[in-house]
């Protein structure tokens, strides 16, 4: 993971995130986490059973305490832009 910015109080965060394949379910996403796929793809599939696919070039915000299914299938390699 490499940071571009912190502020003070480490409530906003920017940077790129590199993840190999996985998948993970999320009970209550933490954070509001805005994304652009710089390369690789991920799948956010949503309990009322739609599933949305993202990639390179594809920006998108995930909310907070948002329930949600990430699945990984190719390194995924973005930029973020976090606010807690």
């Amino acid at each position: 993971m490499w940071f571009k910015f912190a502020s003070d109080d480490e409530t906003t965060l920017t940077g790129v995130w590199e993840c190999p394949p996985c998948r993970e379910e999320i009970d209550a996403y933490p954070v509001y986490e805005m994304m652009t796929v710089i390369s690789g793809s991920v799948t956010l599939a949503h309990p009322d059973g739609d599933a949305e696919t993202f990639t390179a070039g594809d920006a998108f915000l995930i909310k907070k305490g948002s329930r949600l299914i990430s699945g990984i299938t190719e390194n995924l390699r973005k930029y973020y832009m976090i606010v807690s």
